[in-house]
């Protein structure tokens, strides 16, 4: 986790509402973590379909 990532009692949460942090919770290229701390509103981790599909084969 980075250091400017925000937390509550270690788990990850986000404010930020746009477009780019919803795409970035669900499809980040960048990364292969399937689960990754959420850049789009909420508490906790995203699922990076990304890295599924990648660690599936089918990408």
């Amino acid at each position: 986790m980075q250091d400017n990532e925000k937390n509550i009692w270690g788990v990850p949460y986000a404010t930020e509402v746009s477009w780019e942090a919803f795409l970035h919770d669900i499809w980040d290229p960048t990364s292969e973590e399937v689960f990754q701390p959420k850049k789009f509103i909420g508490i906790g981790y995203g699922i990076n379909l990304y890295a599924i599909g990648k660690k599936a084969g089918w990408l």
